[in-house]
């Protein structure tokens, strides 16, 4: 929902967040709200809130409710109160010793000391969280502030470093690059999973920074102030040690060769105004349907391969399914055979997505996908990780999750629910997209004369650009190239894109399947680990359906781009949304 400024967003997602909170409890304990109770059916439909510099991103489940009757009863919402002296107060110490201390002075035309005064003595607002867990970017300090970025960034950027940028300040959570101007640094944890919430700083805060001689130490800064209060409507606050499930002793797989990139993955996080992205599995489709094979719940933590090229032995017997891109797979193991139980190597092929039994010390070798990119290995009973808010899924931008799997891991396995069966095989899509990394003929899906087709939807910045710059959009045949990850797919094109408004896009909330569109004109298809917010005009959004087939993407394919319209239809047919997941939904700008 846009509103026009930063603090209407601030009091929109507050009062919104309210909302939710009540149906949701309402929902809890009385079961679904009564049909007559419209808005209440509304807000209990809604999964996230996102705020930004001048909107709020709601994500909600579109089984539950349409957009426009959201947006009725979001509208219908009272003016958000005063909240000033009711909003939690942190206290940040900080040693004022940064790089760019003198440098900002001298652009803001006073002294050093003066810089620091200015920036301690008025309180800032925290407005919204993105580039990082735990960053928050703080608005409403002193008027003098309107500092330009670095025109070269630095490559590294240390854990704690206190910046200004434009009108914003900030706290760098972790070593990163950044082009911020350094003016100072803090001893005080951004970000902490130990933590309830894990962000130091959460969007509504009024941050208040102390200054600290450069000799203190942790022990002579006293705590940060900090009333109680829980991480609200759009987070789950849940950091557990590991998961609950019951491990089953003595049943799990280790890892032989992972691969260029072992992951385990679920349905992904609701933390984004901590600026934590959803991450998850990238295609859910595959997710889904490898998880079904063994009969686990749909959101049962699998392990995500990309390129294939992996191995892995049983430890106990144990059910397991692979599926998504097609790939050969190879069970390896020793059974007795003859009258005198000599043991004999034996080697079983399979060749359909389908659950088999693998006895201890059996190894499953996983090829290179003849087509493709990705593939989900699901044990039944879910494999078992430590979890953070709420989700054992790895976030490479974020580093959040457990580290990506590594030979000599031993993976452990739930219990599995004796009531679900295994399901049904089925034959691997052969027409998945190749790209280089496979030598695709010119006949073959994703090559230049087969490229790929995406279903998108128009918006919401569309009107940012040419009617030229729309057909090119449309007309172009783009590749996929090799600066490419769960993070975004970077495209290229004969044309780059003709913006007609070169405003700067105030930063706002960003979803996986959004089209976003650098100072560059070639678009960067964003994925599952995608940054929470985004400063570049959003061309597009795919469907769900076209997020789950760019996913199997691999380097060098190509593709093309069809407009189907809001509700995910063409002209010709209906695309078909039936088997969307309930952590699958749409967003409300």
């Amino acid at each position: 929902m846009e509103t026009g400024d930063l603090h209407h967003a601030l009091g929109l997602y507050h009062v919104l967040g309210e909302a939710v909170k009540e149906a949701v409890s309402a929902s809890e304990s009385a079961g679904e709200p009564a049909a007559s109770l419209m808005s209440m059916r509304a807000f209990a439909a809604v999964m996230e809130l996102v705020p930004a510099a001048q909107t709020v991103l709601v994500r909600f489940d579109l089984r539950r409710i349409r957009a426009s009757a959201l947006a009725e009863a979001i509208m219908a919402l009272p003016d958000a109160p005063d909240q000033t002296s009711s909003r939690r107060r942190v206290e940040i110490p900080v040693v004022y010793d940064g790089e760019d201390l003198d440098a900002v002075a001298q652009l803001l035309g006073i002294s050093a000391n003066e810089v620091v005064a200015r920036h301690a003595d008025t309180p800032w607002t925290a407005a919204f969280g993105g580039f990082a867990p735990g960053f928050t970017y703080l608005v409403d300090g002193d008027p003098v502030f309107d500092v330009p970025r670095r025109t070269t960034p630095r490559l590294t950027v240390p854990s704690g470093a206190v910046g200004l940028a434009g009108r914003f300040s900030g706290v760098y959570p972790r070593e990163s690059s950044g082009g911020w101007q350094l003016i100072g640094h803090t001893t005080v944890p951004m970000w902490n999973t130990q933590t309830n919430p894990p962000a130091a700083i959460m969007p509504g805060d009024r941050v208040v920074f102390r200054p600290e001689r450069a000799d203190a130490t942790i022990a002579d800064i006293p705590p940060k102030r900090i009333s109680s209060t829980g991480c609200g409507a759009s987070a789950q606050c849940e950091n557990r040690a590991a998961d609950s499930t019951p491990a089953v002793h003595g049943c799990g797989l280790r890892v032989d060769r992972p691969g260029l990139l072992a992951l385990f993955e679920d349905h992904g996080r609701h933390a984004s105004a901590m600026g934590v992205a959803g991450s998850g599995a990238c295609d859910r489709h595959s997710y889904h349907l490898a998880n079904m094979l063994v009969g686990n719940p749909p959101d049962a933590l699998a392990i995500e391969l990309t390129a294939g090229d992996a191995a892995f032995t049983a430890i106990g017997d144990v059910v397991v399914a692979v599926a998504g891109a097609p790939v050969s797979l190879r069970i390896t193991g020793n059974a007795a055979s003859g009258t005198d139980q000599e043991r004999a190597a034996v080697t079983q092929s399979l060749h359909r997505q389908e659950a088999f039994i693998m006895h201890d010390g059996e190894t499953l070798t996983i090829g290179v996908p003849r087509a493709g990119f990705r593939d989900y290995l699901a044990i039944r009973g879910g494999f078992i990780a430590p979890a953070t808010l709420g989700s054992a899924s790895r976030d490479t931008m974020s580093g959040i999750g457990p580290a990506p799997l590594a030979a000599g891991d031993v993976l452990a396995v739930g219990r599995a629910d004796p009531e679900r069966s295994v399901g049904s095989p089925r034959d691997w899509n052969e027409h998945l997209p190749s790209g280089t990394m496979q030598h695709a003929g010119s006949k073959a899906v994703g090559s230049a004369n087969h490229p790929v087709m995406l279903d998108i939807i128009l918006g919401p910045h569309d009107d940012w650009f040419t009617q030229t710059a729309i057909a090119t959009l449309l007309d172009t045949t783009w590749q996929v190239t090799a600066q490419s990850n769960r993070t975004g797919l970077r495209l290229h094109g004969q044309q780059p894109l003709e913006r007609k408004d070169q405003r700067e896009l105030p930063s706002e909330g960003m979803v996986p399947g959004s089209l976003e569109v650098p100072g560059s004109g070639q678009p960067v298809l964003f994925l599952r680990d995608q940054p929470v917010t985004g400063g570049y005009p959003v061309i597009a959004v795919l469907t769900l359906d076209a997020l789950a087939l760019a996913a199997q993407l691999p380097p060098g394919a190509f593709i093309r781009f069809r407009k189907v319209g809001a509700e995910g239809t063409t002209t010709q047919e209906k695309h078909d949304t039936s088997h969307h997941n309930e952590h699958d939904g749409k967003e409300l700008r």
